[in-house]
């Protein structure tokens, strides 16, 4: 009877460790894709010849893009939030700021 008890304190204990194991791979998962889809849209923001001299920072969280920064017209703003919608993006926040030549 000891040996059963035993036996099942380990295999839940064992379930435990997996089941954790599982939740933390998810979440690296999910933030190195949040990362691949950051690069990929600051390429494409740098590939662009109207954006390239411009000061685009590109995060993603959870799907979500966040564009900061400073662009020279509000064309350059719609511009950047197009190249941001790439495969996996829910959807864009932009916070770019048109630069003003007094600043």
């Amino acid at each position: 009877m000891r040996r059963s008890w035993f036996a099942l304190f380990v295999a839940k204990a064992g379930l435990a460790l997996v089941g954790t194991k599982s939740i933390a791979a998810g979440e690296e998962s999910s933030t190195s894709a949040d990362e691949r889809q950051a690069r990929r849209i600051q390429a494409r923001i740098h590939a662009a010849n109207d954006l390239r001299n411009d000061h685009i920072e590109v995060t993603v969280d959870d799907g979500i893009a966040l564009l900061e920064g400073t662009v020279d017209s509000a064309r350059e703003i719609t511009e950047a939030q197009r190249l941001a919608q790439v495969d996996g993006i829910v959807g864009v926040i932009s916070r770019l700021r048109i630069h003003r030549a007094d600043e």
